[in-house]
């Protein structure tokens, strides 16, 4: 039984772990695309998080959205469609969701109006047009409640260290340790085998050789009591 709970905490911390370096590979791979291109890529989609109300009803602050990164210059869009583009805010370029309300075609270019669905914040379309050059992604339809939140958190310096590098820290220390524990579980079966090879080939009789190898599993399992409670106090402080 015990043998057995010990295999699924196990199985249990292994799958944390592979959970944990999926998570750190996803973020840092947002991190990097982000910087590159200006907007969050994995695999051609836009996880992108929403940070004011200008979208309301459509989308709430802390919704997820996932978008289709668009990089085409050729793309055409539609009135009604959700598209993301950079904006500056207080000297720093952010990206901006809104949605298009009016196609413009001026001299053979496209250009597009867009407004945010909040008319309370958003009375009037935004002043400045876009064109397929400038839209960085479309929305696919498909949002997160709440999840935007989180992954802005992870995203901060703060947040990767207490939600990635600190319980990869922890499972690292607790990966050594049970390493070691298996080298001294193997060393101690091989040291096993040993006795009772000696003991088998030497010219004693079936019960002193029985009584040989009860000796040295309790002296195995003395050291064992004898290193927990020597470890204890260190525990106790």
């Amino acid at each position: 039984m015990k043998k057995a709970l010990k295999r699924i905490f196990n199985i249990v911390v292994d799958v944390i772990v592979i959970l944990i370096l999926i998570v750190s590979i996803l973020i840092v791979t947002l991190s990097l695309t982000s910087k590159a291109s200006g907007v969050p890529n994995i695999l051609g989609v836009a996880p992108l998080s929403v940070q004011s109300n200008s979208m309301a009803d459509t989308f709430t602050t802390g919704d997820l959205l996932l978008s289709e990164v668009t990089n085409d210059p050729g793309l055409k869009y539609e009135v009604g469609d959700i598209v993301s583009f950079p904006i500056e805010i207080d000297g720093e370029t952010v990206l901006n969701t809104h949605r298009i309300v009016e196609v413009i075609v001026d001299d053979s270019i496209t250009y597009y109006r867009t407004q945010g669905d909040n008319k309370d914040t958003n009375p009037v379309p935004d002043e400045k047009l876009q064109s397929a050059s400038t839209i960085v992604a479309k929305y696919t339809g498909t949002k997160i409640a709440g999840l935007g939140n989180v992954l802005s958190f992870i995203r901060t310096q703060l947040g990767f260290f207490l939600c990635v590098l600190m319980p990869m820290i922890i499972l690292f220390v607790y990966e050594a340790i049970r390493v070691v524990m298996n080298i001294i579980a193997y060393n101690n079966e091989k040291s096993l085998e040993a006795a009772q090879k000696t003991v088998q080939t030497s010219e004693l009789t079936e019960e002193q050789k029985k009584k040989a190898i009860e000796e040295y599993l309790a002296s195995i399992e003395q050291n064992k009591d004898d290193n927990s409670s020597v470890q204890t106090p260190a525990e106790d402080e």
